[in-house]
């Protein structure tokens, strides 16, 4: 009977042990009013990949998207990493590339490779706008939109080109809101975070965060200040190749933002 009892309680805690390290993909939507849009704009974010793996041909994220139905794709930084084989991430790209615009802004984990000025040419041969502290109007479903997009922090002479268009900045450090937050974005896509690698629903939304360390305050999910919104993707990363810190109760997401 009591051998029973043992059996049932380690059953019990492989079930939720791989409930809490599950790493399938999950999709998250936000939806965003503005009355800057006449018509609604929707994007795919994709914050910290670091070269990782989504099923064939990276078929589990560009299924997603394509049933989605989105307009633009935005790379939010760490889409590369020094540890994990770098043909996972030119996959995803090489595929969405083909079918939508795609922007993209780097990440610590680029310059912490020394390829990012590699990374930076062979995205642009592809086709992705690589946005280094710099913006660009772009036309969707008839609509005008800014999309900007950061290196490190926000060069100042760039803030000058904000106007009455709806603008989106992708800036890789949630850390940096309440500075950016008072320089007109309308919404602001960072990652970095990994939404704070462990978290219990509902009473944690994450233990440590870098550059926020322990219990982060921009750890993932949607931040408003100063009528500026930001939305924080907890990431696609699932382990650095031998470095593995589990995530808990923190599977990977794929971000989905609709403007209305």
């Amino acid at each position: 009977m009591k051998r029973k009892k043992w059996v049932m309680l380690g059953c019990a805690l492989a079930v939720l042990l791989g409930i809490a390290c599950n790493l399938s993909l999950k999709t998250v939507f936000y939806d965003i009013e503005t009355d800057k849009l006449d018509a609604q704009i929707k994007i795919a974010f994709l914050s910290d990949v670091h070269n990782s793996r989504f099923g064939k041909g990276q078929s589990g994220i560009i299924d997603e998207i394509e049933a989605y139905g989105a307009d633009i794709v935005v790379f939010g930084g760490d889409l590369f990493d020094e540890y994990n084989k770098e043909e996972n991430s030119w996959a995803l790209v090489d595929a969405l590339a083909q079918k939508y615009p795609c922007f993209y802004a780097v990440g610590n984990h680029e310059f912490k490779t020394r390829k990012v000025t590699e990374y930076k040419e062979k995205m642009s041969e592809r086709g992705v706008r690589v946005l280094v502290d710099e913006t660009e109007v772009i036309e969707i479903n008839g609509q005008q939109i800014r999309i900007c997009g950061t290196e490190n922090v926000w060069d100042e002479n760039a803030v000058s080109e904000l106007d009455d268009k709806y603008s989106v900045l992708i800036h890789h450090y949630p850390n940096d809101f309440p500075e950016l937050s008072v320089k007109g974005f309308d919404l602001i896509l960072a990652g970095h975070a990994h939404g704070g690698q462990w978290r219990i629903p509902g009473i944690l939304n994450g233990l440590y965060a870098p550059d926020q360390g322990l219990f982060p305050e921009y750890a993932g999910g949607y931040y408003c200040e100063n009528g500026t919104e930001m939305i924080v993707s907890r990431g696609m990363w699932k382990h650095y190749g031998i470095i593995y810190i589990p995530r808990v109760f923190n599977r990977p997401e794929l971000v989905f933002v609709t403007l209305n």
